[in-house]
């Protein structure tokens, strides 16, 4: 019996290969710069041969699929990944444009492949170890370097008619004027995400370690004005989807000293009053560099079984 998936978390960063028992247990994992794949004089064959590596190098022979979570839209197919906008090749074009990144890999390792978002793996992992499967509306915010968002209703993700839904980092803010990365202006990430932090901290505390800003700084107007703007992300999704709870997680919210009360109560006061009448539960995705994996392995499990 094929027991083991190997699960990628592809980030704009970091990659994260690692091997996911039935259980959803690592094994082994690997992290790599994701340069080295987006870098590469052809990214989809260095991506190929990194998995390849990865299985030698373990001696692995029971794998059941290759499962990625890519930081773009996937079309409803589950193979082919619409665009990798923050993810730029030699010519600072996105990597993946319309590629059909599963077929292309199926045909190379001879194995089952499964593409999906990768916010979308990280919520399917949180809503497991959270023991919400069984809550109607589940929703996922994860603010990192960019802003993410997953939504899971009567159990099956949200992908709108083409796969494009939930692109929240770049929903703009109300004539908002600030450039963003994909060449619009005024978009989410603009105004909440961490490299938004970044350049808080580079304006204003170019001594700080980024790390220690929320710790150190939190009460001062440079932050409370951050955390308002990632509040109203929060507060727009509510007042959408009506949810059950809300998973908020990503590197910046999960940073040391980050003011979830204050927070909350931002959100609270923002989001419709109609969806405030029932409310819904704040859950925090605890810190976990494996999680992409293993939400990767539950996706595939989800495929496998129709």
């Amino acid at each position: 019996m094929r027991n083991i998936t190997i699960g990628l978390d592809i980030g704009g960063t970091n990659l994260r290969i690692g091997a996911v028992t039935r259980d959803h247990q690592v094994l082994t994992r690997k992290i790599i710069g994701s340069d080295s794949i987006s870098k590469a004089a052809d990214p989809i064959d260095e991506l190929s041969r990194l998995i390849e590596q990865f299985i030698a190098e373990n001696h692995y022979e029971n794998i059941k699929a290759v499962s990625l979570g890519l930081p773009s839209s996937v079309a409803n197919d589950n193979e082919t990944v619409i665009c990798t906008t923050n993810m730029k090749n030699r010519s600072g074009q996105p990597i993946f444009q319309n590629t059909n990144v599963a077929g292309y890999l199926r045909d190379r390792l001879k194995l089952p492949v499964y593409v999906n978002n990768d916010t979308s793996n990280i919520l399917l992992y949180d809503i497991s170890s959270n023991g919400l499967q069984n809550r109607k509306v589940v929703i996922g915010i994860y603010i990192g370097t960019g802003v993410g968002a997953s939504v899971l209703i009567d159990g099956k993700l949200l992908k709108g008619a083409n796969g494009a839904a939930l692109d929240l980092g770049h929903i703009p803010y109300f004539r908002g004027t600030e450039p963003c990365s994909c060449s619009k202006h005024g978009c989410c990430e603009c105004y909440a995400s961490g490299w938004k932090l970044q350049k808080i901290r580079s304006a204003c505390y170019p001594e700080e370690d980024i790390q220690n800003l929320f710790a150190r700084h939190g009460s001062e107007a440079p932050l409370q004005e951050f955390v308002y703007s990632c509040s109203h992300v929060f507060s727009v999704m509510a007042t959408i989807f009506n949810p059950d709870a809300i998973i908020a997680g990503g590197g910046v919210i999960e940073m040391d000293g980050f003011p979830r009360e204050q927070f909350e109560k931002m959100v609270n006061e923002n989001t419709g009053l109609d969806v405030m009448k029932y409310g819904f539960d704040y859950i925090y995705s605890k810190p976990n560099a494996d999680k992409g994996i293993v939400g990767a392995a539950i996706f595939a499990d989800r495929m496998m079984a129709g």
